[in-house]
C-alpha cells in the first residue's frame, strides 16, 4: 500500500498547479477508498469543504444504489485487472441532494509498478441528466398521447424541402414527389384497415391521398395558399380495405429558412357524421313532402267540402223555400183572418232565415276555396279578396296585377293565395293600417307576391317569436315548393314578399 508521503509528493510541482486548477473535480483516492487530496472543483460540485471531504470515503458519499457497481470496478482496478473505469454515478452532496458526475478512474503506480494511489476524475454532469430526464418525461407524455390518441395523429418528412416561393401548382407537384410517412399511431393505420402503425411507415402522400380526387386537390391547394396551415379541411379516400371514407384533417407545416421540410396533421375519420347527416337531410326533405301531400290532402278535402255545401245544402234549403213559398200561396185565403195573418209572417220569418242560411252556405263556400281561384286563376282571386278585405274591415287595399292573365300550377297558386289571406287577418287584427297594397309580378324565373301596408311595423321580436304560427305556415309554404319567404317590419311600414319557381299551367286537351 502506498504512504501518505508518496501520495504527498505527488501534490508537488506542476502535478500539483494542474490538479487544484483544473476544471473538473479531481481527487486522490487511497486503496481504502479514502479522499486524500481533492480539489476546488470537486468540493463546490458536492458542497463539502477540503476538510469535510479528507474524513471520507467515496462509498461514503455515492448513492447506495451506485455503491456495489463502482465499488467493484474500483476492486478491479486496483488489483490491476483493468487499467481504468469510465462510470456516470449519483452522488449525495452536503445537503442531501442528487449530483451526477462523470467519473473516470486511474492508479497512479511508482517505478516498480505498485500503486500509489487512485486518479479520480469528474466532470459535473447534473444539468444534463435534468435535461435529459425532462426530455425523457417529455417524450413520454408525447408517445402516450400519440398512442393513446383516439385521433390519427402522423407525420410527412420531405426527401427534398420545398422552397415555399415556388409557384403553387410545382409546390403541389413537389409534395406528392417527395413526402412519405415517418410517424403516425394505431388509430391513423385503423382508418386506413391496418392493424398497427409500423404497416402505414414509409408511405407515399398519394398512396393516401390521391390527387385525382377534385376535393383532395382543393384541400392540398388550400394547405399551400394558407401558409402550409389548414383547419378542418376535408378529403375523400377510396381504399379496398376500408371503402369511401371522409376525413376531417388539421395540418401544420414546419418551415425552415423558406423551405417546407415537414408536416404534422390530425385527422378524424368523418364519414359516419355525414352518413348521419345525410340521412338528416334526407328525413327533413321526407318530412317537407309529407307536408306537401298533406296541404293537397287539405285543399282536396276543402274542395270537395265546398261543393258538397254548395251542391247539397245549398239545393236542399233552397227546395224548403220554394216548398214554403207554395205553402205561403196556398194559405192565402184562410178562413180565419187572424190565422192567415199568423201563418203568412211565420213563413216570411223562416224564408228570410233561409235567405241567410244560403247566404252563409255560400260565405263559407267561398272562404274554404273561392271558386273565382278555380275559374279565372290567381290574379283574379287576389283582386276579389282584396275588395272583400276592403269590404269587410274599411281598410283600403288595392291590388297590382300583372296585365296578362297567367294561369299559374294549382299548388302555387293555393299556397300564394292561403298566404295571402294569412297576411290580410294579421293586418285586420294586429297591424292597425289604413292602407293595403298587394302586388302580383313576374320576377325573373319566380312568381312574387308581395303585401305591404302602412300600420305600426312588425318587430324583430315578433317575427322570430316561437308563438308566431302564421309566419311559420307561412314560410312552411314556401319552402315546400322550393321557393322564398321573408318579412321586414319598421315603425309605419311591414312588407311581406313570398316567391315560387314560375310554372305555367299547362293546359290539357279536350
Amino acid at each position: 500500500m502506498a504512504s501518505t508521503n508518496q501520495m504527498d509528493q505527488l501534490g508537488d510541482g506542476r502535478f500539483r498547479l494542474a490538479f487544484e486548477h483544473a476544471p473538473i473535480g479531481m481527487a486522490l483516492v487511497g486503496m481504502d477508498y479514502r479522499l486524500h487530496r481533492v480539489n476546488a472543483a470537486l468540493c463546490e460540485a458536492l458542497g463539502y469543504t477540503r476538510e469535510e471531504l479528507s474524513y471520507r470515503t467515496f462509498i461514503d458519499i455515492t448513492h447506495p444504489d451506485d455503491v456495489g457497481r463502482d465499488k467493484e470496478l474500483a476492486d478491479k482496478l486496483f488489483r490491476g485487472e483493468i487499467p481504468s473505469y469510465r462510470l456516470e454515478k449519483r452522488f449525495r452532496t452536503k445537503d442531501g441532494q442528487l449530483a451526477w458526475l462523470d467519473l473516470s478512474a486511474f492508479v497512479i503506480r511508482d517505478e516498480d509498478g505498485e500503486p500509489i494511489c487512485g486518479l479520480a476524475m469528474v466532470e459535473n454532469i447534473t444539468d444534463r441528466k435534468r435535461s435529459e430526464e425532462a426530455l425523457r418525461l417529455s417524450e413520454e407524455r408525447y408517445r402516450s398521447f400519440i398512442v393513446n390518441s383516439s385521433e390519427a395523429i402522423w407525420r410527412f418528412e420531405i426527401e427534398q424541402p420545398i422552397p415555399t416561393d415556388l409557384p403553387v401548382d410545382a409546390q403541389i407537384e413537389a409534395l406528392y414527389k417527395y413526402s412519405y410517412l415517418t410517424e403516425c399511431n394505431d388509430a391513423m393505420a385503423r382508418l386506413y384497415g391496418r392493424d398497427r402503425a409500423e404497416e402505414m411507415i414509409g408511405s407515399r402522400l398519394d398512396q393516401l391521398i390521391s390527387i385525382s380526387n377534385p376535393a383532395n386537390l382543393a384541400s392540398v391547394r388550400t394547405f399551400v395558399t394558407h401558409g402550409y396551415r389548414v383547419h378542418n379541411t376535408n378529403a375523400n379516400m377510396t381504399n379496398p380495405l376500408v371503402g369511401e371514407r371522409v376525413f376531417s384533417s388539421s395540418v401544420i407545416g414546419i418551415v425552415i429558412n423558406n423551405f417546407l421540410v415537414r408536416f404534422w396533421g390530425v385527422q378524424r375519420d368523418e364519414t359516419e357524421k355525414r352518413k348521419a347527416a345525410d340521412q338528416i337531410q334526407h328525413s327533413q326533405q321526407q318530412l317537407r313532402l309529407l307536408a306537401a301531400h298533406l296541404q293537397t290532402l287539405r285543399e282536396k278535402e276543402r274542395t270537395s267540402l265546398a261543393r258538397e255545401m254548395h251542391d247539397s245544402m245549398g239545393n236542399s234549403l233552397t227546395s224548403l223555400k220554394l216548398d214554403l213559398t207554395r205553402i205561403a200561396r196556398r194559405l192565402s185565403n184562410p178562413p180565419d183572418d187572424q190565422t192567415r195573418t199568423e201563418i203568412v209572417e211565420r213563413l216570411k220569418s223562416a224564408s228570410d232565415l233561409l235567405d241567410q242560411t244560403i247566404d252563409q252556405v255560400k260565405t263559407i263556400s267561398t272562404e274554404l276555396r273561392p271558386g273565382v281561384l278555380d275559374k279565372f286563376g290567381l290574379a283574379a282571386a287576389i283582386e276579389w279578396q282584396c275588395q272583400e278585405f276592403e269590404r269587410r274591415t274599411g281598410i283600403t287595399c288595392t291590388s297590382d296585377l300583372p296585365a296578362a292573365a297567367q294561369l299559374f300550377i294549382p299548388e302555387h297558386s293555393i299556397a300564394l293565395f292561403r298566404i295571402l289571406q294569412e297576411a290580410l287577418t294579421n293586418i285586420a287584427r294586429h297591424a292597425d293600417a289604413r292602407n293595403v297594397r298587394v302586388t302580383l309580378r313576374l320576377d325573373g324565373p319566380d312568381v312574387a307576391l308581395t303585401i305591404d301596408d302602412d300600420g305600426r311595423g312588425i318587430s324583430t321580436e315578433e317575427i322570430t317569436a316561437p308563438n308566431s304560427l302564421g309566419l311559420l305556415g307561412m314560410r312552411e309554404r314556401m319552402e315546400i315548393l322550393g321557393g322564398q319567404f321573408t318579412i321586414t317590419g319598421q315603425p309605419g311600414r311591414t312588407e311581406l314578399n313570398a316567391r315560387v319557381p314560375f310554372e305555367p299551367q299547362l293546359i290539357k286537351a279536350r
